[in-house]
């Protein structure tokens, strides 16, 4: 992953406060990738336009003008990665427009709002949608999370390849100067033996598994040298581990499947389940979504 992104950022406003906190966020991430940042509020077309309809449309215009003079006035007189910042307005849904926008720029960003127990449950989150069906790398970022450099960034890795997925996270830790966790879970199994070190196939997939991420670990490092990092081998619940002792100052960072919107919704895979609780930022990277380094 290259320390410039060339296509930039969008970040997704509707004038809520969490979603100028993603906007604060997407401007320092702009600026530490020298990237060119593209504000989009949208809003929604009725399928048909008929009399009765057209008020309701100037009414949805308009609040989503007004949440891209919010940003603007947000962002004061500063120029995000050294570049004039675009201020766009879209019809359509939110989920889908920053889908097809994240085709043509390197990273999307949204906010999220605090989450009851409820709501973590109930479908239809645009972050969530987002994260499942984009084809590019996504961002979420939570209520009360940090907006600037994280104090540690904590990746999950699985045994396949996955050079996307650790070389953004390399590169992030290298240009926000901060320490790396690189985290590989695997499902609790409930045939194993409740003592691993008495299990021998349990004793042979931890140390396979540990040479295996070190080799990948240590390509990484040589291309990152100031880049502090750890390993971590857990069997857990996938999810509950990736989310174990996080905290607002972190920055998380997954990989995932792209997904047909409502497949990405029901199958409630990881990234899902992780960006629902998560108290931090969460960077959702899909294959080839980030330039290599």
């Amino acid at each position: 992953m290259n320390i410039n992104w060339y296509k930039g950022i969008v970040v997704g406003v509707d004038g809520s406060d969490e979603s100028l906190a993603a906007l604060d966020w997407a401007a320092h991430a702009a600026d530490l990738h020298e990237a060119r940042l593209t504000v989009v509020a949208t809003y929604t077309v009725p399928a048909e336009t008929i009399r009765g309809y057209a008020d309701s449309i100037m009414d949805a215009q308009q609040e989503a003008h007004r949440a891209v003079r919010a940003a603007r006035t947000r962002l004061g007189s500063r120029r995000p990665g050294g570049r004039d910042v675009e201020l766009i307005v879209l019809p359509g849904a939110a989920a889908l427009v920053l889908s097809q926008r994240s085709k043509t720029c390197d990273l999307v960003v949204v906010g999220r709002r605090g989450l009851g127990a409820l709501d973590r449950v109930l479908l239809g989150s645009t972050s969530s949608a987002l994260a499942a069906s984009s084809p590019g790398a996504v961002a979420v970022v939570p209520a009360g999370a940090t907006t600037g450099d994280p104090r540690r960034i904590r990746v999950g890795v699985g045994r396949d390849e996955e050079p996307d997925v650790l070389g953004a996270a390399f590169a992030e830790a290298d240009v926000r100067g901060c320490s790396l966790e690189v985290l590989h879970v695997a499902d609790t199994n409930p045939f194993s033996s409740a003592l691993p070190e008495m299990d021998p196939v349990a004793t042979s997939w931890h140390q396979g598994t540990k040479e295996d991420l070190a080799d990948r670990v240590a390509r990484w490092s040589e291309k990152h040298p100031r880049v502090t990092c750890t390993m971590v081998i857990r069997r857990a619940d996938p999810a509950s581990a990736l989310l174990h002792d996080l905290s607002p100052d972190d920055l998380l960072i997954v990989g995932g499947r792209r997904h047909q919107p409502a497949m990405g919704r029901v199958l409630r895979s990881v990234p899902d389940a992780v960006l629902r609780a998560a108290p931090c930022p969460v960077l959702v990277v899909h294959t080839h979504d980030l330039p290599a380094a």
